[in-house]
């Protein structure tokens, strides 16, 4: 662990109320690293709550000891002096939990690529695999590592990671994972809760993913974009499809998988997510799409006026790099 993370993890303990901010659309690693820092800090006698602008999936509510606040269920007597930021590479990640950083202390955690240094204090770790892995440091220096914390930054590193198979998985990723195994961390349970339990409707989400994938520059893109009126079609919710984003580039010969979703609730707001083998970065092709992230996956936000125009500027983007 690093002096400048040290002199973090040390101001973190000099506030009472601290809010925990986790990523739109949350996720595991997200997740993992709010209720871990949670349980660390309520062990030290703090006062904490953890915030999303959205709900949590029925799929990850296992990783959350309660349910996460939206930022407009804050009490109103709760007086935060930390807002602390968890696995959220930009502004845009934050949704209406911006706001929160007015007028208070702000410190973010991240490992995604790029420097959008939102806070008064910005921390980033870029070579590491899974932000749980800056927060196992954290929990290692606090003498923190209880059960509970063990299983949740296991959750985060295994999500992040797809089970500890993507390029980004280091020897560090491993000798952590290796620790928090020896201490006892159920990897069965977790990692059959992360990747292999799925409904009814997300086999549908499934199907209708492999049907729209759509190959472009000599098969080297795969892409699939799935807007609102499909959803409606096919009784599918955003849920439903979280697990779409690694299909299109487990195609043997493609370079570049792309997956586009019109945002539910939203009409012309379409998510984009990327993931690409060695020498394609899809963090560059993010970047020119509102988003960034790691080199071989990626995220960003477009506006279009029909599904088409969304296909079409994305895949300019990508031609561009």
């Amino acid at each position: 662990m690093n002096s400048r993370l040290k002199e973090i993890a040390d101001e973190i303990l000099t506030h009472d109320r601290i809010v925990i901010v986790s990523h739109v659309r949350p996720d595991g690693d997200t997740l993992s690293c709010a209720y871990a820092m949670k349980e660390m800090l309520k062990n030290k006698g703090k006062s904490v709550l953890c915030v999303c602008h959205e709900r949590v999936s029925e799929r990850l509510s296992f990783l959350c000891d309660e349910p996460i606040l939206l930022p407009g269920e804050i009490p109103s007597d709760f007086g935060q002096t930390l807002v602390l930021t968890l696995d959220v590479a930009s502004t845009s990640m934050l949704g209406d939990c911006a706001s929160l950083l007015t007028g208070v202390r702000s410190i973010k955690i991240d490992h995604h690529n790029g420097h959008d240094a939102y806070a008064d204090v910005n921390y980033t770790e870029e070579k590491t695999a899974a932000c749980a892995e800056i927060i196992y440091d954290v929990a290692e220096y606090w003498d923190c590592m209880t059960d509970k914390v063990c299983d949740l930054l296991y959750a985060g590193i295994s999500f992040d990671t797809g089970c500890f198979k993507h390029s980004n998985v280091t020897q560090q990723t491993h000798l952590k994972a290796a620790y928090l195994v020896s201490r006892g961390v159920n990897t069965n349970r977790i990692n059959k809760l992360l990747f292999d339990e799925k409904t009814l409707s997300e086999i549908e989400g499934l199907k209708l993913t492999y049907n729209l994938l759509t190959f472009f520059r000599n098969g080297r893109i795969a892409l699939v974009c799935i807007d609102n009126e499909m959803k409606k079609q096919y009784g599918l919710t955003d849920d439903d499809l979280a697990d779409t984003s690694q299909i299109p580039i487990e195609v043997k010969g493609v370079m570049l998988g792309i997956t586009i979703k019109e945002k539910s609730g939203e009409s012309g707001v379409y998510k984009i997510s990327m993931r690409s083998r060695q020498g394609v970065d899809a963090s560059a092709i993010c970047n020119k799409l509102n988003g960034g992230g790691h080199t071989c996956a990626a995220g960003g936000s477009i506006k279009a006026s029909s599904r088409e125009e969304a296909i079409q500027k994305v895949i300019a983007a990508a031609g561009e790099v």
